[in-house]
């Protein structure tokens, strides 16, 4: 991302930032509100020390001020009107934005300021600093701002979670939706809530830059450090006094939630040009999992309903420290260290799973960030990132012994989850931009992962234990799940012995090369290319990903542009299916499975098998695997709406090829599915990449200012996708006849809306607005039985298609009130204030179904069994000098 602002905005100026209003005339201004926002650059980094001027018709300037170390201005006009305010600093293109004054404030002004043009070109719009030209200027780019995340509801100050709503799942990657920190692959944020400067989805869909579509990742821009003192702290609140109880609860346990997070940034004493950054979030949460299940009849207990609420306490320290220093002119640096330690007490209980298979987790994880900017020449910048991670995640069970799963019922016993994962990696990014002429060039390499993974793996070390039902040959129900766990006759057993450390390596290499070409004053367009290796397909060598966007303005004064792209996007796999290998490949870690296909079982199993003779599952890669892709590519349409808004229409293709999918090659035969080809091997999982994805979508954006009283974004989309895999760690139904698994994708959501607003923003009579709606997603019928004699237990009634069936719609309503009390009403700019907030979640207490009992027979089949949470209440207090 470029970030130029002769690198003022990236660290520290020596310049104090003062701000000094025009004489005024007292009785005037009393009447009239301040103006106040926010300076950025085009990439959404804070500018501090820029110049803010509020002129009249005539252009004589009426009130002056300068952005402070948040890039942050207050301003008040001398009476009501019409303005112009105008925006300069050195190195930047002059923004000048029409205004109107009045009794009541407005919105907040966001103002985002292009590099001038001794280092780029740019087309500006008569009355806006946005090159509408420009790739990232998409209109249908979901944004949250610091100012968005005090002012939305957002739950627990989580804004990567409540981001997430607008993702696609059908564009993210076997490695999982991405996360971009200050333009480099993170696992986390590393910096509290309150040091975030934005958040973006989707504002350049088609970039090479990327390895993800743009609907795939999750892009964060934090705050850097600054040259005057500043902080914020927060503390949030939640108690169960205060909420609903969750609809399969017993009773209303006592949970609670504090947060206590923050952050302070200033110069460093006696460091001239050197500023820190410093940020914190503590959570305390005492929360319950809710346990729905059918366990088997006791005469106190005749029709085995169990219900209970199990305690499951959270703890979450994580702080950063970022140091940056100006050397010159042209060059700077930054450092960071963040820090995380959470434990979590009785995780994955709740819905069927019982307390007594829970498993506590603890994670840690210290990273290193260094980052600097070199200005070479005044159309050439470099940037370059590198960081330091190491983690290390233990996990261990509540209680050992073996586990017990009787489908479509409840899961106990133990977790048999007990590993330890530790991980050293190295991260490095290296990008230059580089303007000359039309072209907006850019190109880099990076590094995601170099890094050394250790696992110890105790995982179903005492055996798992899979109770289904049985039928007759005419489909009858001869047995439950439950009556054959009590006559201890299992239909499935599994468990692993051997080698239990393992060490593997996981790396991944990408370049690009983009140029965006400003070809004629209301024409751009953007080819590009990207390259991508992973050591997973290390043979797979021609990945190359060509990209190409364009931007043609059709009206300027209405801000209507027509978007349009597409490219291609290779898959990551991520660590797992590296395990996998290290594990299974050559039996090193011995997985054993017994189906009773294949012969009678029982509990315990040493009564009916002999353990020692009983051949091992593995894993192998096929002979003919290819990196999956996708190919993706759309077209939309923007125009500006309301006062400062853009509506954005579009819609957009999909289609996966290649796709990852694992087959048991050998599976027994047919027709009775009980003897293995290769009486030496059990389970063979062979990974292959055949599977095909097929998917389009029509999207309806809404962001900006609509008027005085409204401002926010909001996203409709309709889509289908239709897929005949899951995914790398999926089965079909039938080993032989993998064809036959087309359906709707897991994830398929007809409608899915989200809004995040704010009505009367800076007024005491504001109101902060979340509105979330979705269809349900597809689910499908299975008959609870290992009718292959995989030990699967996917099987499908007769003739009933994958994912043939819709889970539950979606429906919550969140509201947030606050407001900032200022300690020093005199002080206009400089005030401490003390704000106070109530927010509202699922306010209409919609009971939100989570999971449907997929097992026919089971005595929950087809109904909803757990739900997302009820209304909660959020109480916050933030204070910030």
């Amino acid at each position: 991302m470029l970030r130029i602002a002769l690198l003022s905005a990236l660290l520290v100026c020596p310049a104090a930032h003062a701000a000094v209003d025009a004489p005024t005339t007292p009785a005037s201004s009393s009447a009239v509100a301040t103006v106040n926002g926010t300076v950025a650059d085009t990439t959404g980094a804070i500018i501090p020390d820029a110049q803010v001027q509020l002129t009249d018709a005539t252009g004589a300037v009426l009130a002056v001020t300068t952005t402070d170390a948040s890039g942050n201005f207050r301003i008040l006009p001398p009476h009501e009107g019409d303005y112009s305010l105008v925006v300069s600093l050195t190195g930047f293109q002059t923004s000048i934005q029409q205004l109107h004054a009045g009794a009541t404030a407005g919105s907040p002004v966001n103002i985002a300021l292009s590099v001038a043009s001794a280092v780029t070109q740019v087309e500006v719009n008569a009355s806006s600093s946005v090159d509408l030209r420009s790739s990232e200027e998409n209109g249908d780019t979901a944004v949250m701002s610091s100012s968005d995340l005090k002012a939305m509801p957002v739950f627990d100050n989580d804004y990567v979670t409540a981001m997430s709503s607008f993702l696609d799942s059908g564009q993210g990657s076997t490695a999982g939706t991405g996360l971009m920190v200050d333009g480099v692959e993170a696992n986390r944020a590393m910096v509290s809530p309150s040091a975030v400067q934005e958040v973006h989805i989707n504002q350049d869909p088609y970039s090479a830059q990327y390895y993800r579509p743009g609907r795939g990742q999750i892009e964060i821009i934090t705050k850097q450090a600054a040259d005057a003192y500043h902080g914020q702290f927060n503390f949030l609140f939640r108690d169960a006094a205060l909420n609903a109880q969750n609809a399969f609860a017993p009773s209303k346990p006592p949970e609670q939630r504090r947060i206590y997070e923050g952050n302070v940034t200033g110069p460093i004493w006696h460091a001239k040009n050197s500023a820190f950054l410093f940020s914190f979030n503590r959570a305390e949460e005492d929360l319950d999992a809710v346990v729905n299940a059918v366990v088997a009849p006791t005469p106190g207990n005749p029709e085995g309903i169990f219900n209970e609420n199990v305690p499951a306490p959270t703890r979450d320290t994580e702080f950063s420290l970022r140091i940056g220093h100006q050397f010159s002119d042209k060059n700077s640096a930054s450092v960071m260290y963040a820090f995380q330690d959470s434990t979590n007490r009785n995780q994955g209980v709740g819905n069927q799973t019982l307390a007594e298979a829970a498993y506590n987790t603890e994670s840690r994880e210290d990273d290193i960030i260094f980052h600097d900017d070199y200005i070479v020449s005044p159309s050439i910048l470099n940037q370059a990132s590198i960081v330091l991670e190491h983690s290390y995640d233990p996990i261990s069970n509540a209680q050992n012994q073996p586990k017990i799963n009787v489908q479509g019922d409840f899961v106990g016993g133990s977790a048999q989850n007990e590993q330890v994962q530790t991980e050293y990696n190295l991260r490095a990014n290296e990008m230059v931009s580089w303007t000359k002429g039309p072209h907006n060039l850019k190109f880099g390499a990076n590094l995601p992962h170099l890094s050394r993974r250790v696992l110890e793996d105790h995982t179903n070390a005492l055996g798992t234990y899979t109770y289904g039902p049985t039928y007759a040959a005419d489909g009858t129900l001869i047995a439950t799940a439950i009556q054959n766990y009590q006559a201890g006759t299992p239909s499935g057993f599994s468990i692993q012995q051997g080698q239990t450390r393992f060490v593997y390596h996981q790396q991944e290499v990408g370049g690009f090369f983009q140029d965006q070409i400003k070809l004629t004053p209301i024409f751009s367009l953007t080819p590009g290319i990207r390259y991508d290796w992973q050591n997973f397909l290390g043979g797979d060598v021609n990945n190359f990903s060509p990209r190409l966007s364009f931007a043609l303005v059709l009206n300027k004064e209405h801000e209507m542009v027509l978007r349009g792209g597409g490219g291609i996007y290779y898959d990551r796999t991520g660590s797992g299916p590296l395990a996998d290998l290290a594990r299974y490949e050559h039996a090193d870690l011995r997985l054993l499975q017994l189906s009773s296909n294949q012969q009678p079982l029982c509990y315990p199993i040493t009564d009916c098998a002999d353990l020692a003779t009983l051949p091992p599952s593995l894993v192998e890669r096929a002979p003919n695997i290819r990196t999956p892709y996708q190919i993706n590519y759309g077209l939309s349409i923007d125009r500006k709406v309301g006062e400062k808004g853009t509506i954005s229409i579009g819609g957009r293709v999909n289609r996966g090829v290649d796709l990852y999918r694992s087959i048991d090659i050998n599976a027994p035969l047919a027709p009775n599915y009980t003897t293995r080809p290769n009486a030496s091997v059990s389970q063979l999982r062979q990974i292959q990449s055949e599977g095909l994805q097929n998917g389009s979508a029509l999207d309806v954006n809404y962001r900006g200012r609509l008027n005085k009283y409204f401002t926010g974004f909001a996203w409709y989309t309709w889509s289908h996708y239709g897929n005949n895999t899951s995914g790398i760690y999926w089965f079909p139904e039938n080993q032989l006849d993998p064809g036959a698994e087309w359906g709707p994708a897991d994830w398929d959501q007809r409608h899915h809306f989200g809004l995040y607003g704010m009505f009367n923003a800076d007024h005491l009579l504001n109101l902060g607005v979340g509105i979330f709606a979705n269809t349900g997603k597809p689910w499908t019928i299975i008959t609870g039985t290992d009718a292959y004699g995989t030990n699967l237990f996917n099987a499908r009634p007769d003739d009933v298609p994958r994912n043939s069936e819709i889970g539950p719609d979606y429906a919550d309503l969140d509201l947030r009130w606050g407001y900032d009390f200022k300690l020093h009403p005199k002080e206009l700019d400089k005030s401490p204030t003390l704000g106070l907030s109530a927010s509202a979640f699922n306010v209409l207490n919609h009971p939100n179904g989570s999971f449907v009992d997929t097992v026919e027979g089971s005595e929950d089949f087809g109904q909803v069994t757990s739900a997302y949470p009820p209304r909660r209440m959020q109480l916050a207090m933030r204070f910030n000098f």
